[in-house]
């Protein structure tokens, strides 16, 4: 627990630092203090974007990083020193009860992310993706090696440029302080409510209800999170300005909303928040435009870039655009198995089931799934269906109503693509938070479910959990436990701590790869280059390919080698 306060103590003078110096540069206008650091997150990913083309996100970069962060410390010293005050006097403006809120929920959070970490797909991809990140940057081809390493996420940019691997090996703990930061901003939002009872404090104020799950994504730099803070301090602010003739922050909120893109595309439906805003107030911000369009262009270069080189597709997974003439494109088998297997297992079925089936039978047939996938799935169905009723009375319900069809697009976006309730999360939250706005008046109500929620927190944090009633999948049946082992220093970045790992030879290709991990797709902590066994010979026997290194040296890259029947 102290290594990871610690090393979010070098998060919070990182990010806060390089954010509002960004904030600054591009004159994005005040805001709420916990949105520099997410300002932060994204001006770091950009520049690590930069130099991963060239070369690893290691020692050097980290060790320039800090210097420029010193630098800009040193140089915008006023600005931060205001930045710091106004953190400050929102500490002050807390109510008593919230601050020992807020104080349980940070210790609960470090002991969290001090514990193994749960999501499945941190042994998959997130370890490898954040290790080759590490070591070479952006590889040729790597999508070749292993196709979910051609996801490298932006939020996974970050992790790697903020990890400090040349130091320590055991900080994968971005998702835990980011978390905290979004919960002080509904804290505040909450304190605001108690003193005004505007109902509009109360609906982003409520959002730590929604701990005891989230807490299951902080063990691990889970992409996901980040667009689920992200969607809550977007739609809270564009609460706060809609109404009002406040337009100095709409391009901050832009730049947020594409910083959420960077991490994840199937979050493109948040930029809708700044654009909405942007229309309604465009004559006031006609200066803005180009700054607008120097943000995003910058980033979708960059997005471009990245995909080009990792996979061969510039707006990978779509297929449509390829470069010709490189050796390292993916397949496109390769590709297309990717797509349709996501939207396969999205809805439970086969290939052939899919292909058979209607729109609508598929819809119906992901609504009647078991468990939690089910459980999900109905929840946010009904959420649409009665939101609209709910909302007739509120005030403030023109910006409920933006949020409720730009829910529906998200939703039918994902039904024709891969509909998995985790992309669909950040808005069935904001759904919630209303309807429970709508429904919970009451001070005294509101502190009795806050609290409730806060201390169930502790339930699967420190007593042994079976998942069975929830899930089918063998791999996440039990939740992280804390134990007083991680005190001082935190779990591995692995649940496979006990993992044996062999040599394989693979034409000109020596690769690492696990014996004593079931999971088809796992490999842990592994030196590079790591894949499983049964994965290797599968893909091998089905598209007669096999990865293969471009030169004798791994940061050149890979390419598929295609052999014919014999």
């Amino acid at each position: 627990m102290l290594a990871v306060l610690t090393y979010w103590c070098y998060l919070f003078f990182v990010t806060s630092v390089v954010g509002v110096g960004f904030q600054h540069f591009c004159k994005l206008g005040k805001s709420h203090p916990v949105i520099p650091f997410f300002l932060g997150g994204f001006a770091i990913s950009i520049f690590a974007s930069i130099w991963a083309i060239f070369s690893g996100l290691g020692n050097v970069f980290e060790s320039f990083l800090v210097l420029i962060t010193l630098g800009l410390g040193i140089w915008k010293r006023k600005v931060y020193h205001a930045f710091l005050l106004s953190l400050k006097a929102k500490i002050k403006t807390l109510p008593s009860y919230l601050i020992i809120l807020f104080v349980v929920i940070t210790l609960f959070a470090i002991a969290q992310c001090a514990s193994a970490p749960y999501i499945i797909d941190n042994e998959s991809y997130y370890i490898q993706t954040i290790k080759w990140l590490d070591t070479f940057g952006f590889v040729k081809g790597l999508a070749n090696f292993h196709f979910f390493l051609a996801q490298n996420s932006g939020w996974h940019i970050l992790q790697s440029a903020v990890n400090l691997d040349g130091v320590l090996q055991f900080l994968n703990d971005i998702n835990g302080f980011y978390l905290i930061l979004g919960n002080f901003y509904a804290l505040d939002y909450l304190g605001r409510f108690f003193k005004h009872k505007e109902k509009q404090f109360l609906l982003i104020g409520l959002f730590p209800i929604f701990n005891v799950f989230l807490f299951q994504f902080i063990s691990s730099p889970s992409p996901d999170l980040p667009i689920y803070l992200l969607s809550l301090l977007i739609f809270g602010e564009f609460l706060k300005h809609y109404t009002s003739s406040e337009t100095s922050t709409i391009s901050l909120l832009f730049a947020l909303g594409v910083f959420a893109i960077f991490i994840k595309v199937t979050a493109v439906f948040l930029i809708l928040f700044p654009v909405i805003l942007y229309a309604k107030n465009r004559k006031l911000l006609k200066q803005d435009f180009l700054k607008l369009i120097l943000i995003s262009g910058i980033t979708f270069i960059l997005f471009v870039i990245k995909n080009s080189i990792i996979s061969g597709y510039p707006l990978y997974p779509i297929a449509s655009f390829r470069l010709t003439n490189v050796d390292w494109i993916l397949p496109i088998a390769l590709q297309e198995y990717l797509v349709e297997t996501t939207k396969h297992y999205a809805f439970f079925l086969t290939p052939e089931e899919y292909q058979n089936t209607t729109f609508m039978q598929r819809v119906i047939h992901w609504l009647r799934l078991p468990k939690l996938h089910g459980l999900f799935n109905v929840s946010m169905c009904i959420a649409l269906v009665i939101f609209p009723f709910l909302i007739r009375k509120i005030r403030f319900k023109k910006p409920l109503y933006i949020l409720y069809f730009i829910s529906s697009a998200q939703l039918l976006f994902l039904w024709l693509t891969s509909p998995q309730y985790r992309f669909f999360l950040g808005f069935f939250m904001l759904l919630v938070l209303t309807i429970i706005t709508v429904c919970i008046t009451k001070k005294i109500l509101v502190k009795i479910g806050i609290t409730i929620a806060t201390v169930a927190i502790a339930i699967p944090l420190f007593i042994p959990f079976n998942l069975n009633a929830l899930t089918e999948n063998e791999f996440q049946l039990r939740l992280s436990v804390f134990s007083m082992d991680y005190l001082i220093k935190p779990h591995p970045n692995t649940k496979y701590t006990q993992a044996i790992y062999t040599t394989h030879q693979e034409g000109n290709l020596k690769l690492q790869t696990p014996t004593n991990i079931d999971f088809f797709w796992a490999t842990g902590d592994c030196e590079l280059p790591c894949i499983q066994l049964q994965h290797l010979t599968d893909f091998k026997a089905y598209f007669r390919s096999t990865p293969q290194m471009r030169t004798n040296d791994l940061k050149d890259g890979f390419y598929s080698y295609t052999f014919d029947d014999e």
